[in-house]
């Protein structure tokens, strides 16, 4: 099957986690080149600690949205150790990750009309901006049009995040978290054979403090995905069409 070569694709060192990378062409050369999930800050980005301060050497211009992903390079030899703000220089236009309306996690289920493509680790992934806020990567089938996905397309797919409260025993040591794809076609039939990645900041807190409510304070060890996928064709399967994945959870209050 073919996968498309589109831009967000350029941002798949997601899929493997916060990407960082030291290009050493000589001693003199100190350039560090991230790829990470990132919160708008007035004019500036928050990294997940909440204490450092990526700052774009060139102006932004208009960002409306709060989460983002930023592709960035930047000069080790010129951050000092205790350093809080760091100058950086932007590698490509940042690619906002908030959850579109009615996508925001719930208690309550929402039912998929079209599956992932997989929530494999290779292909997909769950990396933590911080202790309540997860970042998925998520691939999706898609209509090509003309050898691009056009924004028509992208606005028919939705991607909600759902927990069940009443699942969560006193004992339990893993979170089930449920990705629902949604499309809307309306009247309209649609043949979808290529795919390409959704990129979702979600708030997992109420989610947490349910499962601490029900385990006597406890967090969880695991965080598992769970979704209906299928990697062969854009329909939901039968049945066994429900896949999960775990990721650990190291966060500690």
């Amino acid at each position: 099957m073919k996968q498309m070569k589109f831009f967000l694709v350029a941002l798949m060192a997601v899929v493997m986690g916060m990407s960082v990378t030291s290009c050493m062409n000589g001693d003199d050369n100190h350039n560090v080149t991230m790829t990470v999930p990132v919160k708008y800050n007035f004019g500036s980005f928050l990294m997940g600690d909440a204490t450092t301060k990526l700052v774009p050497t060139t102006e932004l211009g208009l960002l409306d949205g709060t989460m983002y992903i930023i592709s960035c390079q930047y000069d080790q030899s010129q951050v000092s150790a205790n350093s809080n703000s760091i100058p950086v220089t932007l590698l490509s236009t940042p690619l906002c990750i908030d959850p579109k309306d009615g996508e925001s996690l719930r208690p309550t289920k929402t039912e998929p009309n079209k599956p992932l493509y997989t929530l494999d680790k290779q292909q997909s992934s769950l990396v933590y901006y911080d202790k309540n806020t997860i970042v998925l990567t998520m691939p999706y089938w898609v209509k090509v049009t003309n050898s691009s996905v056009e924004e028509s397309e992208l606005k028919k797919h939705s991607f909600c995040l759902y927990y069940k409260p009443d699942e969560i025993e006193s004992n339990a040591t893993k979170l089930n978290l449920y990705i629902s794809h949604r499309v809307e076609d309306g009247e309209e039939s649609v043949t979808r054979s290529n795919f390409t990645y959704a990129y979702r900041a979600y708030s997992i807190m109420t989610a947490l403090d349910a499962f601490k409510t029900a385990t006597s304070g406890k967090l969880p060890q695991y965080l598992v995905l769970k979704a209906e996928t299928n990697n062969s064709k854009d329909e939901l399967k039968d049945e066994n069409g429900e896949t999960s994945v775990e990721y650990q959870y190291a966060f500690t209050e």
